[in-house]
């Protein structure tokens, strides 16, 4: 059984080895960690990253060294992960911490991660009208937290997808088909949110400049935002329309009885991630883009 000594480890790779270390784990298969404190904010980072499909064991706890066996969960006849063991409560926990956005850093002593005094709590979220905010602040809005949110799940949704596909496809053969589609519909969202950063939103950028200071420079022909809008718009009524076949395809995202924790994790996801989009979607075509199709009209007017 490999161990891996996490105090070696420069502390900002310190998770992100550790979860090579696990997705390279084989069903049943287990790795020991070492670590000169307890590492309880990454027991709920797994679990808010990967579901409920690994066991947690501590060999020796403190107070001057930490050993927790991490073991993935074994698979059923038919090849199925056998069920967890972590409690509903500690997943509610994990869900509510990713939630509020909360890093899963060992040694913070900003948030104590193990004994939150508002653990479980429904707490009000923020409201606030995006169509009041200035459009560059809009695009770095979109950027750092939609676009941000696909680059991060992207992968990690296309594995899960394909993982849960090998496991059941044979029982279950829509989902042959929903890995081979959710491939295409992620690099199609990947591109689509390139040439939004890499030319659309400079532009718009550009047009705002331009608006405050009619002396600023620019590089784009005023007037012609349509097109290129239009273009964009029809990359997102295709993607609306991959969402809602994937539901057809997926009975509303119905699981059957032998879904084991994967299977579960992954519908949960692709509807986490499709919520996620529609909002993106909605800020860009009503809000975005519409505004700056009208602030292009206007400069138009003006030369």
């Amino acid at each position: 059984m490999e161990r891996l000594n996490v105090t070696a480890i420069e502390p900002k790779f310190k998770h992100p080895t550790i979860f090579q270390y696990f997705d390279a784990l084989k069903a049943g298969e287990s790795f020991i960690i070492e670590n000169d404190h307890d590492p309880k904010p990454l027991y709920y980072e797994l679990i808010a990253e990967r579901g409920d499909i690994f066991t947690w064991e501590y060999l020796l706890k403190g107070p001057e060294l930490f050993e927790v066996q991490i073991a993935k969960n074994p698979t059923n006849q038919n090849g199925g992960e056998v069920a967890g063991t972590i409690s509903i409560k500690d997943i509610k926990k994990a869900e509510m911490l990713k939630d509020k956005g909360v890093q899963f850093n060992c040694r913070t002593e900003k948030y104590n991660l193990a004994d939150d005094p508002n653990a479980g709590k429904v707490t009000k979220a923020p409201t606030y009208d995006s169509d009041k905010w200035e459009l560059d602040f809009l695009i770095d809005y979109i950027v750092n937290t939609h676009h941000q949110y696909i680059k991060d799940n992207a992968e990690n949704l296309n594995d899960l997808t394909i993982k849960v596909a090998e496991h059941h496809g044979d029982s279950h053969g829509e989902l042959n088909r929903l890995s081979t589609l959710m491939y295409h519909f992620l690099q199609d969202l990947l591109d689509n949110t390139a040439r939004e950063e890499e030319v659309l939103f400079p532009v718009i950028k550009q047009i705002v400049a331009k608006k405050r200071n009619a002396d600023t420079e620019i590089t784009y022909k005023i007037g012609s935002l349509q097109e290129p809008i239009d273009l964009l718009k029809k990359d997102h009524e295709i993607a609306a329309a991959d969402l809602s076949f994937f539901r057809t395809l997926t009975n509303d995202y119905t699981l059957p009885a032998d879904a084991c924790s994967s299977y579960q994790y992954l519908f949960q996801k692709i509807k986490e991630f499709e919520t996620d989009l529609k909002t993106h979607i909605q800020l860009e075509n009503n809000i975005l883009f519409q505004k700056a199709i009208q602030l292009d009209a206007e400069l138009a007017k003006l030369n």
